[in-house]
């Protein structure tokens, strides 16, 4: 995929027909075209908390690209063997994380899309320094501290038309106005809900849970969960920490995958993963990694055009021209805006990136394909 356009706020919603998207996007967004867009939808932000190293969540298993990754990674390289191989097109050969056999699986079965090097772009020049701090999460707080999707919980809302709650285990849902009048009691109900369904005891697990146990009330006409998932700053003992971390990753979200598809709802859920930053390629002297910036972020659903990387994987090489420090830090190809605008769009939500933090002096928000209309 060609490298995406900077988003404008203003352009967002008055952008010309004609413009012509590159590979690998499929439309420019209008109000008109997205009208149609199911209000029964709702989408899980899995949030990695910390800035998740993801040049080892997937990796080219292809020379020279492997190489190149292997030679920087130095004692944070999984080796090739050990990585889960998948494709992407007729020939670009790829390996999850040895931790991720479930996600692999999902991979291959056209459920769960890789979205390669994306993050907050900047404009030619100076790097924002704060680009690289844990303080710049795409997330908003909202009151008593807790964590939303910023454009499904815009700082300015129609309280009788948007609710926000914090449900068991730190999970914050946005619902749309309620569908049936059992829907307030149902939202007041939701804090000490206990599911019956077989998730993996950990607090991932138990957070997940608390999703499945708001979809299944089935009370809210739109449902924007954030779900933090802690300890994804590895300055140290990465292999480990990160190897733990997976494990309960891909558990959790294959339990996770299966329960909703088992209800009947796989179509309308998207689940997807954001996070801070990257991290550096090269590793520190404490057998971890800095802040880097772009990174690769998972998507999953029936809605999801699964069993392809989409957008530019970087070629791993340490001071190349996607390099922007020296050190495995990855310029991105593809800005958060258009990935935030492209799960926005499906759940119906495109208006709300009118909201301030998606301004900006570039050119259209393009759609990229890896979600149906």
């Amino acid at each position: 995929m060609n490298q995406t356009t900077k988003p404008s706020r203003r352009s967002f919603l008055n952008i010309g027909a004609g413009a012509a998207a590159a590979a690998g996007l499929s439309e420019v967004l209008s109000p008109g075209s997205l009208a149609a867009s199911s209000p029964a939808r709702a989408v899980v932000c899995i949030y990695l908390v910390g800035g998740n190293d993801s040049n080892n969540l997937i990796v080219p298993l292809d020379s020279p690209a492997y190489d190149a990754y292997a030679s920087a990674r130095g004692p944070l390289a999984i080796p090739r063997s050990d990585l889960l191989s998948v494709q992407s097109g007729p020939s670009a050969r790829y390996g999850f994380h040895p931790n991720l056999p479930g996600l692999r699986d999902l991979y291959n079965q056209s459920t769960l899309a890789v979205l390669a090097n994306v993050g907050r772009r900047a404009a030619p020049g100076a790097i924002p320094p704060e680009y690289f701090l844990h303080t710049s999460m795409q997330v908003r707080f909202v009151p008593n501290g807790y964590m939303a999707i910023p454009w499904a919980a815009p700082a300015a809302v129609d309280p009788g038309k948007l609710r926000i709650k914090r449900l068991t285990h730190g999970v914050t849902m946005a619902a749309a106005e309620t569908v049936q009048a059992r829907g307030e009691s149902a939202l007041r109900a939701l804090g000490s809900n206990r599911d019956e369904t077989p998730f993996p005891g950990d607090r991932f697990g138990q957070r997940l849970a608390s999703v499945f146990a708001a979809l299944r009330a089935g009370s809210f006409r739109q449902q924007a969960f954030l779900v933090p998932f802690d300890g994804f700053d590895t300055h140290a003992r990465q292999l480990e920490r990160q190897a733990n971390l997976f494990t309960d990753l891909n558990n959790g979200l294959v339990a996770f995958y299966g329960a909703i598809r088992d209800m009947g709802m796989a179509q309308s859920v998207t689940i997807y993963t954001d996070t801070e930053f990257n991290r550096t390629l090269r590793p520190n002297s404490a057998g971890g990694s800095e802040h880097g910036w772009g990174g690769h972020q998972l998507i999953l659903g029936g809605s999801t055009l699964g069993g392809r990387i989409y957008g530019n994987f970087p070629s791993m090489v340490v001071g190349g021209v996607e390099d922007a420090a020296g050190n495995g830090t990855w310029f991105p190809t593809t800005s958060n805006t258009e990935y935030a605008a492209t799960v926005a769009a499906w759940y119906g939500k495109y208006d709300l990136l009118e909201a301030p933090e998606y301004a900006n002096d570039g050119g259209p928000v393009t759609r990229l394909d890896f979600l149906t209309q």
